[in-house]
């Protein structure tokens, strides 16, 4: 256990046991108040070579399955077609697409919200590390 920061006298105390712990009342301690934690949705990364995999990307959309769909390994025939498909999907079924890099496409359904942040959150730059 490490010391203790003593703010009356600015010097350090070492633990003895002797010293009162605050109290605070936490509305969120209590388990009751506190709402259910959704359960952890998954995301599914495929990386097709052919057009075939156009079902698979749909049957996740339909479930309710985020994608990632990484169409850097198919020809550029080949994935237009796949983003045609992937474009359709998500307007039948009110989803959300975004690209997240080139060819490489986010699908979301209709009851998944994406944040994007395009630019750095403050002023530091941190954010801004290209």
């Amino acid at each position: 256990m490490g010391a203790l920061r003593d703010e009356h006298h600015n010097g350090w105390l070492m633990p003895s046991g002797n010293y009162p712990a605050a109290a605070y009342d936490d509305p969120w301690a209590d388990q009751e108040t506190m709402p259910a934690a959704p359960a952890p949705t998954k995301i599914v990364s495929l990386r097709p070579t052919g057009f075939e995999a156009a079902r698979t990307v749909g049957e996740h959309i339909r479930a309710s399955t985020p994608v990632v769909m990484d169409l850097t390994e198919m020809d550029d025939a080949e994935a237009k077609r796949m983003v045609d498909f992937a474009s359709g999907l998500i307007f039948g079924t009110c989803g959300g697409i975004e690209r997240i890099a080139r060819r490489v496409f986010l699908l979301t359904p209709a009851d998944v919200e994406v944040m994007v942040i395009d630019r750095p959150l403050d002023e530091t730059g941190f954010y801004n590390q290209s």
